[in-house]
């Protein structure tokens, strides 16, 4: 669960930071997708800092479980 909200927030980040590169080579903002093989490059970026997070989370949790006020 972790791990797919990661990876949906951090892909969505991922596509405007492309975007705002983009606007800055060509000159204009416009929102648009990468060609796939870009697209490829970035789910997989994202996809791994996305797994990382969720283990990264998961074993915290495990050594110091959030206390109950």
């Amino acid at each position: 669960m972790v791990t797919g909200i990661t990876f949906g927030v951090f892909m969505a980040e991922a596509l405007i930071h492309y975007n705002m590169g983009m606007a800055k080579a060509e000159g204009g903002f416009r929102l648009r997708m990468p060609p796939p093989k870009e697209l490829a490059k970035i789910a997989l970026v994202t996809g791994t800092f996305s797994v990382m997070s969720g283990l990264l989370i998961r074993n915290v949790q495990r050594i110091a479980p959030p206390k109950l006020i």
